[in-house]
């Protein structure tokens, strides 16, 4: 499976709620970035934080989904870009964004930047 297969795989296992996929696609040591303006944001380090994180969306979102349009190949980095969904009691947002995952050599993503336009989002929880 090539990187950018694996990328799509785990945003649809995102999307669909299946954790044990998405944990199997992370290395242990993964590295997290997305901005702290959006719950539950910021950075975390290894698989155990960022499932912890995956398991809090819930906590502030009655939805949160996202729709990539393109998966850019850059060798080990794949580009992902698209659009968040959010949507709480108070209303709905959405984002466009930018995603930067990095993979080792055996197919697992070792890191994640997550780019996004936060203001709308952030205004829900605010």
């Amino acid at each position: 499976m090539s990187n950018v297969d694996t990328a799509r795989a785990a945003y649809n296992a995102f999307n669909t709620g299946d954790l044990a996929t998405l944990k199997d696609m992370w290395a242990d040591d993964i590295h997290w970035w997305n901005s702290d303006a959006v719950k539950p944001g910021g950075e975390r380090t290894g698989i155990d934080a960022v499932m912890q994180m995956m398991m809090e969306v819930p906590d502030h979102w009655s939805t949160l989904n996202v729709e990539p349009t393109e998966f850019i190949d850059a060798g080990d980095y794949v580009v992902v870009l698209g659009t968040e969904h959010f949507t709480n009691d108070k209303g709905s947002a959405d984002a466009r964004f930018a995603h930067v995952l990095k993979f080792d050599g055996n197919g697992k993503c070792v890191e994640s930047e997550m780019h996004a336009d936060t203001a709308p989002a952030a205004k829900l929880q605010g």
